[in-house]
């Protein structure tokens, strides 16, 4: 498999782009495309927005965006604040399998078969995000490596039997609570680009709504209006949530008091952060830690 290139979504020889690299093909953008995508982390720490969500990923995961969604992946490899550079630990490198296709080639009169109807609903799940569990996933690796190894003119029916494959599941996990039927403009897509960006560089210190409107040259009051219309949600829910996947990243891997927790997520005072954790996961932090190890 060749090298992921930006240039690799515009090949009109095959309905299908199967790769491997070391870097993503959008860097640090939000970014759509007719294509659906199957993302395979094989090595990689980061997080992954869509929607009005961002979830931290790690090595091992894998996750199914749908056609036209706006995401965007920012891996650890590409350098920002984070707990690893923070306290000189090595930054996992980056090793990602990508699968591009378009299924809307193949007409709607095709998906609309009753044979399909399976991959037709999962297309449509597909719009919010889908985390593959674990299961589903390593027979999702046994059919892309078939799809590398086969003759052009037999990856099609690989493809589709992996779709059905993951739309039989019963363990996927939707990414995204929010499903924004429209699809977001070139200028919404550098506007939150930016404003993604500037959160995930400085989540762990004080934000004020004048800063982060001031991002995208915005008044606060225009700026709240206009990111809670793009995404379903106000800009702080969305800072909490940064924060919060960071604290459930900083408990899962170091032995770091909860107070030291609190303080490297972004948060000043430690009831509010045990609030806001309990909110999100429904557990407090120290049950959360205790419960992952266990």
């Amino acid at each position: 498999m060749k090298d992921f290139i930006e240039q690799v979504l515009k090949a009109t020889t095959s309905t299908i782009t199967l790769a491997e690299g070391s870097a993503y093909h959008a860097l640090n953008n939000f970014h759509n495309h007719q294509e659906i995508e199957l993302v395979y982390v094989r090595s990689g720490e980061g997080t992954f927005s869509i929607g009005h969500t961002s979830k931290r990923i790690s090595s091992g995961a894998m996750i199914l965006i749908g056609t036209n969604i706006p995401h965007m992946f920012k891996f650890e490899s590409n350098r920002y604040y984070d707990y690893a550079m923070k306290h000189a630990k090595r930054i996992v490198p980056l090793q990602l399998l990508t699968l591009h296709f378009d299924p809307y080639k193949l007409g709607n009169d095709f998906l609309k078969l009753p044979e399909n109807i399976v991959i037709k609903d999962l297309l449509d799940k597909a719009k919010k995000g889908l985390l593959i569990p674990e299961q589903t996933k390593l027979a999702v690796i046994e059919y892309l490596k078939k799809i590398e190894s086969s003759l052009h003119y037999e990856q099609l029916p690989l493809v589709l039997q992996l779709l059905n494959k993951i739309g039989v599941s019963e363990e996927i996990v939707g990414l995204s609570a929010y499903n924004e039927k429209k699809t977001f403009k070139k200028i919404d897509e550098t506007r939150l680009t930016m404003v993604y960006l500037y959160t995930m560089d400085n989540f762990y210190k004080e934000i004020k709504l004048e800063q982060i409107a001031n991002v995208i040259h915005m008044v606060p009051n225009a700026f709240c209006h206009y990111f809670k219309s793009r995404t379903g949600r106000t800009y702080f829910d969305f800072l909490i949530a940064v924060r919060i996947e960071h604290a459930c990243k900083l408990l899962r891997e170091s032995n770091d008091s909860v107070n030291s927790v609190c303080r490297d997520s972004g948060f000043s005072n430690l009831s509010n952060f045990n609030r806001y954790f309990k909110l999100q996961t429904e557990k407090s932090p120290l049950e959360y830690r205790r419960s992952f190890r266990n």
